[in-house]
Formats: C-alpha cells, sequence, structure tokens
C-alpha cells in the first residue's frame, strides 16, 4: 500500500498487545492483527483478557522492593526477577523485569515468589547490552550512547549515527519541554536499541517476535519489551562494497528525498521510547492515541539538509499538512470531538491516514496557540493510572476543562490556523 505522495505506508508498528492486536502507526497503514497471530515471544499477551477479568479489586502497588517470580510455562520454568506493578483479584501479576520489559502473568504459572526487602536495581547498560547479546543471533555488538543500548549487526558508523541521533534527539526533547514547563524525569532503566544490518534480517525478527509480518515497516516500538527496532536505512542504497564510513557518507545516501519518510519513523519510534520512560506517559495507561501519535509525528520531522538527520522540533510536517489540507474540505463537522473521545477512526484502515493527519495538525495548533493550556492537559494525562480506561464522555471533557471555547469555536480556530500556515 502507498501514500499519495509515493511512498511506502505502514512504515513503523507500535505494538498495544493490551488493546487486543498491533496497531501500525504513522498514519498510512493500520492493521490490527488477533493475538492468537503473535509469536512465542509475544504469545504471553495472549492472557491479558484473563487479567483484566480479575482486576476489578486490583491492587496498584506503590512499593519498589524487589520480588522474585518462578513461573511455568509450556513445561519449563523461568526465573524473572523486577516488581510488581499490579495485581488482579486473582493473584495475576502485571510484572517488570529489570530490562523494563513488561510480563502478564496468570496467577496459575506461578510457581514460587519471593518478596525481597532489597529496592529495585534496574540493568545497568552494560548488564542490559550483555542480555541483548543473549538474546540476538551471532555477530551482533553493543554500542552505549548515553541512555541508549544499540545492538547492532551493521556497520559501526551506522550504528554511532543512529546514536547520535537519540541523543540528540533526547536532549531536544527535554529542552523543549523544560521551555513549556513541563516536568520530565531520567530514564529509569536504559533505553535498548536493535539494528539489523539488512531489511531481510530485521524481517525474520518481525516475524519472529510477532508471528507475522504486518506490512513494510522502517521501525517499531515494542510497548511490552520497550525497544525500538529498525534496519540499516543505507544497506539498500549504497554501492556494492561501499562501506560508510562517516556521518557525511551517511548524509549523502539519507539526502534522497525517499528518505524522509524512513527517517521519519525512526525519529517517530524513538520518541514513543522517550515519552513513555520520561514521565511524559504510562505503558498502558489510557492514553488518547491522538496525544500519543500527534506528539510523535510533532517531533518526527526530518532535517536531510543536516548531516545529522535531525535538528529542530516542530516544524511543518509536509506530509501531515498536505493530507489535513486535502481534508478540510469533505471534513465531517463532529471530526474532532470523535478524535478527542475515542480511537475508532485511527483503528479503521480506511480512515487512519487521514485521522494521523488531523492529530499532527491538532497539536502543532495546541503547542504553538495554547501552549499552556495543552501543558497542563498533558501534565493532567500524565497521571493517568494503568489499566483503567474512560468513556468517550469522560475523554472529551477532560481535555475541554482545559480550555475556554466549546468544541465548535475551538474547531474552527484550529481549522483556520492550519490553512494559515
Amino acid at each position: 500500500m502507498k501514500s499519495d505522495n509515493g511512498h511506502f505506508a505502514g512504515r513503523s508498528v507500535f505494538l498495544l498487545g493490551w488493546f487486543g492486536g498491533i496497531m501500525l502507526t504513522r498514519g498510512v497503514r493500520f492493521t490490527m492483527l488477533p493475538l492468537s497471530t503473535f509469536g512465542p515471544a509475544m504469545r504471553q499477551v495472549t492472557c491479558w483478557r484473563l487479567f483484566l477479568a480479575g482486576i476489578l479489586a486490583l491492587a496498584v502497588l506503590d512499593t519498589v522492593q524487589s520480588d522474585e517470580l518462578v513461573l511455568v510455562r509450556q513445561g519449563s520454568e523461568e526465573k524473572l526477577q523486577g516488581e510488581i506493578l499490579e495485581q488482579a483479584q486473582d493473584g495475576s501479576l502485571l510484572f517488570k523485569t529489570l530490562d523494563a520489559r513488561l510480563w502478564i502473568i496468570q496467577a496459575d504459572e506461578i510457581k514460587s515468589k519471593i518478596d525481597s526487602d532489597d529496592e529495585v536495581v534496574p540493568m545497568t547498560p552494560k548488564q542490559l547490552g550483555q542480555q541483548l547479546l543473549k538474546e540476538l543471533p551471532d555477530g551482533f555488538k553493543i554500542h552505549i550512547n548515553g541512555d541508549f543500548v544499540i545492538a547492532y549487526n551493521t556497520e559501526r558508523a551506522y550504528a554511532q549515527w543512529i546514536g547520535g541521533l537519540y541523543q540528540r534527539l533526547q536532549r531536544g526533547f527535554e529542552k523543549y519541554w523544560q521551555r513549556k514547563k513541563m516536568k520530565l524525569v531520567d530514564p529509569d532503566y536504559p533505553l535498548a536499541v536493535i539494528i539489523f544490518g539488512d531489511k531481510l534480517q530485521y524481517e525474520r525478527y518481525l516475524t519472529k517476535e510477532l508471528g507475522d509480518l504486518p506490512g513494510v515497516l522502517v521501525a517499531y516500538y515494542n510497548l511490552l519489551n520497550n525497544r525500538v527496532a529498525m534496519y540499516d536505512l543505507t544497506g539498500g542504497q549504497r554501492a556494492p562494497g561501499a562501506r560508510p564510513g562517516d556521518d557525511r557518507r551517511i548524509a549523502e545516501v539519507l539526502s534522497n528525498p525517499r528518505a524522509i519518510p524512513m527517517v521519519a519513523t525512526v525519529i517517530h519510534e524513538g520518541t514513543h521510547q522517550l515519552m513513555f520512560n520520561m514521565g511524559m506517559q504510562t505503558r498502558f495507561s489510557d492514553t488518547p492515541l491522538w496525544i500519543n501519535e500527534g506528539l510523535a509525528m510533532y517531533f518526527e520531522t526530518p532535517d536531510l539538509s543536516n548531516p545529522r538527520g535531525w535538528r529542530a522540533i516542530g516544524q511543518i510536517n509536509p506530509m501531515r499538512i498536505g493530507r489535513f489540507r486535502q481534508l478540510i474540505g469533505t471534513r465531517d463537522s463532529k471530526s474532532l470531538g470523535t478524535m478527542l473521545s475515542n480511537d475508532t477512526k485511527f483503528r479503521d484502515p480506511n480512515l487512519a491516514l487521514d485521522a494521523y493527519a488531523e492529530a499532527w495538525a491538532f497539536n502543532y495548533f495546541l503547542l504553538n496557540k495554547y501552549p499552556e493550556e495543552y501543558v497542563s492537559f498533558l501534565k493532567h494525562m500524565s497521571k493517568k493510572p494503568r489499566l483503567k480506561y474512560d468513556t468517550p464522555e469522560t475523554r472529551l471533557n477532560e481535555f475541554l476543562q482545559f480550555f475556554k471555547q466549546d468544541l465548535p469555536a475551538l474547531d474552527r480556530e484550529f481549522v483556520q490556523y492550519i490553512q494559515k500556515q
């Protein structure tokens, strides 16, 4: 499937196993896959319905004490160390291990549980790197750049380029929200990034992790294991035998206009990882997709005239604004209210492209026109608890309480503002 500018759609995947499927992001192609199609590494998510069924007397645990579990799955034992985040009435658990992976564990899978008085100590970057090397095929190496632990089996120069790109993104992310008076936190866990040397290796990994290959994907952030995975974008564009020796040669390859949506995807997925690890959002909380995806698109716009691939935050996103301008003439008067109330348009393959364009445009409008009100709303949303979901009415009313206008007036102002850009 291709977008109207000829670029392949569905270039990234943001895993929302809790909601019963996989959601392809980036606004171009959007597909929900049944959990039964997931590969062994994701098969644990199939117990989510049972877990939610036992959530009536959910205990939210504030402790950061370490716990040790021994599980029995498919006849074999597995030992986990970390912390219990949530415990359902029937004894099922949401458990986070020391590498930030989330596990959904049924009560009958737990062979033993040991509570410790010791505090949870996340893996160090070096420890996480060692674990990644154990999990991944032979040939991978580790590059550590600040909070990012990059496992790669391509040229070191490309891993360094991605590490530098993500560090710049993180610094820009922090400074941007600091100026907006949105307080962030440092990541508690090192941030894992996996880079495959070519698309074929990457697709094999996707198939193993997801159980199927859901479209054309350049990169994706996995909500369960907290990792970004991708492949070397320069691998298929270099001349045979050529090696990307430095940032300049990489930039030359990526200066091709076809690289714009691909680099945008890499930044987009890194933004998801930052939002979930720096206090803006909580994994498995009820954050509307117009916020989650709209903000990631706000940060994603690349600058391929810069050797580093990305420089500024909040630039006009050409793909998104073009699509939204096309939409304005036929846009339903209830479109904004629908987007604010529920995620249905994002889950409909026929409407997703328009939904993503509108989400980017509305975030751009709010951050430029009503930054104080929107940041206050984002602070409110950052405190949403896990596994508790709002009605459409609650979603809409919570948003409107931070703005003085009624919804029709706000919508008119929004459309007029974007038309002038």
